[in-house]
């Protein structure tokens, strides 16, 4: 059991254009309770003084009191990769995917941090197929992020991925419970994270990169990656045909570009917001949110992060 001194762990999120941060707690019957949020605008080429002089001041004016924190890593050269293996022991696992990392980024050993998560759990001798996420990035990137919050004051234990912040967010909020196959599209100005959703909580994301200013001027180059993603977990993984797209994040207000994804991948396409499913009890967030609803939507990556602490 994890002890309330070291369970108590705000979500922080480097975005495209702003750090949010959020802090999270669950009531009597399990509801997940926002204590704390905020967010300031920042630019990722600042220095690491800078950017860690943006982080003191957030956490001054959102009163967190913790200063443990999972934050998502930030890096353009981040790799995530779907593996599906025969049977192996742990060492062997850990082998082979510090070889695929070290492939894909064409890096030397002791420059890539490497991490991966294995669908139901720990590899074991009853498991004839592993199968689950590996994630890699040059280390250092992961150092760059780690050196800004140590130098603000805070103490990181856990870098997680922002695609997997936003499953875990889902899973966490009823997902699971879904019997229509859905896929989560979390966008920011500048990416896009594309998460099937497969059975028992299994997950397959994926990040692309908007080639204009906006994805409002790229609804068909959007629909077209999440096509593809659709069709790798359908013929490649044989998932279940997705039935449902949810996209949130900070998501084009123009009504056409939802329809017109909509049009693009014949299927339901909805918009979804994780701040419906979870109560705000504390009077300064709450009018926070209600007078910047578009700040508001950038909330969902710091909030998958904050739950890693359950």
């Amino acid at each position: 059991m994890i002890s309330w001194s070291t369970s108590d762990i705000a979500g922080i999120h480097f975005g495209d254009t702003h750090i949010t941060v959020a802090r999270v707690k669950c009531d009597r019957s399990g509801r997940l309770v926002i204590t704390h949020a905020g967010w300031t605008p920042w630019d990722s080429r600042e220095s690491e003084k800078k950017c860690a002089a943006e982080v003191r001041e957030l956490w001054r004016k959102t009163k967190i009191p913790t200063k443990m924190v999972c934050s998502s890593l930030r890096s353009a050269s981040l790799v995530m990769r779907y593996f599906r293996m025969p049977y192996m022991s742990a060492l062997e696992l850990e082998s082979a995917l510090g070889l695929q990392a070290e492939e894909a980024l064409q890096l030397p050993k002791d420059q890539v941090a490497v991490d991966w998560y294995v669908h139901g759990g720990k590899a074991g001798a009853g498991n004839a197929i592993i199968e689950g996420i590996l994630s890699a990035a040059p280390l250092k990137d992961v150092t760059h992020q780690l050196s800004i919050l140590s130098m603000a004051g805070l103490d990181p234990v856990i870098v997680d991925i922002r695609a997997l912040a936003v499953a875990n967010l889902y899973l966490d909020l009823g997902g699971l419970n879904d019997a229509v196959p859905t896929c989560v599209v979390s966008l920011t100005p500048h990416s896009a994270d594309i998460i099937m959703m497969g059975k028992e909580g299994k997950i397959y994301p994926y990040t692309v990169f908007c080639r204009a200013s906006t994805w409002e001027q790229e609804p068909a180059f959007l629909s077209e990656n999440i096509r593809d993603v659709l069709r790798y977990s359908e013929f490649k993984l044989d998932w279940p045909r997705a039935q449902r797209i949810l996209l949130t994040g900070q998501v084009p207000t123009a009504p056409a570009f939802v329809e017109g994804v909509k049009e693009m991948l014949k299927l339901e396409v909805e918009l979804w917001n994780p701040l419906d499913k979870v109560d705000v009890k504390t009077q300064d967030v709450k009018d926070l949110l209600a007078a910047d609803p578009a700040g508001a939507a950038m909330l969902g990556v710091s909030l998958g992060l904050a739950i890693r602490r359950r």
